[in-house]
């Protein structure tokens, strides 16, 4: 796997997109300390502090797009293994369609884009802070670690490259078992770190109970009325 560092970029994603069009096909991660224009799903801004994780694996593809989608339910599960290396004391939950809380608060998400025959899997991981002025629950991961385990001689975290090479590791397991397996495992595996499974989530101005993910990974809604629904794309709000 090669790894290129960049002190400061627009964004890890156009970065790794620059690099393909130059040539590049990888397997690779772009990692950045800094992002001047990074964005998550919806063209959203990432707030890019300095301290945190900003990383691009650019992958060969050739899946059609339903299952190039996938990918973020494998990259989600394994951005998950990765804090749990850390021992957070509070749990790690996937929240659809690919976000990472811990202890209920956002400290991770993800955008998957297809590129030509390739795909840009972008993970920020709010390692040592996070923004304060968002509509939702946020949090970092050295927040939610024992301060035994931050004191010790050699810590458990010692910054952001070394939390890379963990998160490269589970990436590559996880989608080598997507595209050797199929959905179905990841999507055992992922609905058992559901958040707010089994209870009532709002999406696309409809509230229901989030029931199940589909085998398409679109998430079931089960409305008020009794009416099945699937939801492909929209942001949940819980309660």
């Amino acid at each position: 796997m090669q790894f290129i560092h960049r002190d400061r970029v627009g964004s890890t994603q156009d970065e790794a997109r620059a690099l393909y069009q130059a040539g590049e096909r990888g397997p690779l991660w772009v990692r950045a300390a800094q992002q001047t224009a990074g964005r998550g799903r919806r063209d959203r801004q990432w707030v890019s502090a300095v301290g945190n994780l900003y990383a691009t694996l650019l992958l060969p593809n050739d899946l059609p797009p339903a299952q190039s989608a996938l990918h973020g339910f494998a990259a989600s599960l394994a951005i998950a293994s990765t804090l749990d290396v850390y021992r957070p004391v509070q749990p790690v939950t996937l929240k659809w369609p690919n976000d990472v809380l811990l202890g209920g608060a956002k400290v991770s998400g993800l955008l998957v884009e297809r590129e030509a025959e390739a795909l840009l899997i972008g993970i920020g991981i709010n390692l040592v802070s996070h923004p304060d002025d968002l509509p939702y629950a946020a949090t970092h991961l050295v927040a939610g670690m024992s301060p035994m385990d931050l004191a010790e001689p050699q810590p458990l975290y010692t910054g952001a490259e070394s939390v890379l090479a963990v998160l490269s590791a589970q990436v590559m397991d996880q989608i080598e078992r997507l595209r050797l397996r199929g959905f179905d495992p990841i999507r055992t595996d992922w609905l058992a770190r559901a958040h707010h499974l089994g209870r009532r989530v709002t999406v696309n101005g409809m509230s229901g109970i989030f029931e199940n993910l589909a085998p398409d990974g679109a998430l079931c809604l089960t409305l008020d009325n009794g009416t099945q629904t699937r939801v492909h794309a929209g942001d949940v709000a819980f309660g």
